[in-house]
């Protein structure tokens, strides 16, 4: 009867916990959402109402036609793209590295690898500035996708090194002597069966480099070149905030990453979990 009575207790606690970071999570969002197709007149009255009295979508015709929101969702869609690819490449082979090899000074290159992810963006803003100066790889597209690489690639090495370390090593062994190098068991073995951990490290890149801010406010300056959030913070003015124009862009700018969460979603859970346990 005790044991009932504190499973029971413990089930309570747990869905209630749940339940209530649900609701923190999902209210800024319909907050954000029913603000947006707010008309004008409603976004200044007070008290602002929960549910809109009429639809209206002037905020996001002006969006679409007065400012560069496009502009910067492409922007931002080929430097998360780009970015999250090379990261995915050169991950791959040092995770692989990581799970297969064994050589001098290996734990204590995996713990610097991952003691850069915990380094905040802002305190690489200036030697990247100096260093990006030089190399002429300021205000580019591929100056920030080399930047974010610092962010992106620790992440995504050590998720695919404890990935591969779930993958039996007696496959590849079965396919070297098969006839093929170490990179063609990798390319036609290996990572056939990693999409998962693939899926995942692709996820966490793309969502980063996306909603990545001051390495882009920093080492963008052209209109052309601003990335879908730069294009957003131009909504905010010092004495004023466009609220409706700045809700339509922030629903427009979570479009992409929704898209590519649930294209990818069936394989984050079991890319999260497949490095925790080995075969």
């Amino acid at each position: 009867m005790r044991k009932r009575v504190k499973r029971y207790l413990i089930n309570s606690i747990v869905i209630a916990f749940l339940i209530t970071y649900a609701l923190f999570t999902l209210i800024p969002i319909y907050w954000v959402f029913t603000t947006s197709i707010k008309s004008s007149k409603e976004l200044v009255s007070f008290p602002p109402s929960l549910i809109p009295k009429s639809i209206s979508f002037e905020h996001y015709k002006f969006v679409f036609t007065r400012t560069k929101l496009l502009r910067g969702i492409i922007n931002s869609l080929i430097i998360s793209g780009l970015a999250t690819f090379i990261s995915l490449v050169l991950s791959s082979l040092a995770g692989y590295a990581f799970s297969r090899f064994n050589f001098q000074g290996k734990k204590i290159i995996l713990a610097t690898i991952l003691g850069l992810y915990l380094i905040p963006p802002l305190i690489n803003v200036i030697p990247l500035f100096l260093m990006f100066n030089k190399l002429g790889l300021l205000n580019s597209r591929f100056g920030l996708v080399i930047a974010y690489q610092a962010m992106t690639l620790p992440l995504s090495t050590f998720l695919l090194r404890n990935y591969f370390d779930g993958i039996p090593v007696e496959i590849e062994e079965a396919a070297l002597m098969d006839g093929c190098t170490r990179l063609e068991a990798l390319r036609k073995v290996v990572l056939p069966l990693a999409v998962p951990g693939l899926s995942v490290a692709a996820i966490f890149s793309f969502i980063i480099s996306w909603n990545e801010f001051v390495l882009a406010l920093n080492f963008l300056f052209s209109d052309s070149l601003k990335t879908v959030q730069l294009v957003i913070m131009g909504f905010v003015k010092l004495y004023r905030i466009d609220w409706g124009a700045l809700t339509a862009a922030m629903v427009i700018g979570m479009i992409p990453v929704l898209i590519f969460l649930i294209v990818a979603q069936r394989y984050l859970i079991s890319g999260l979990l497949g490095g925790s346990t080995k075969y």
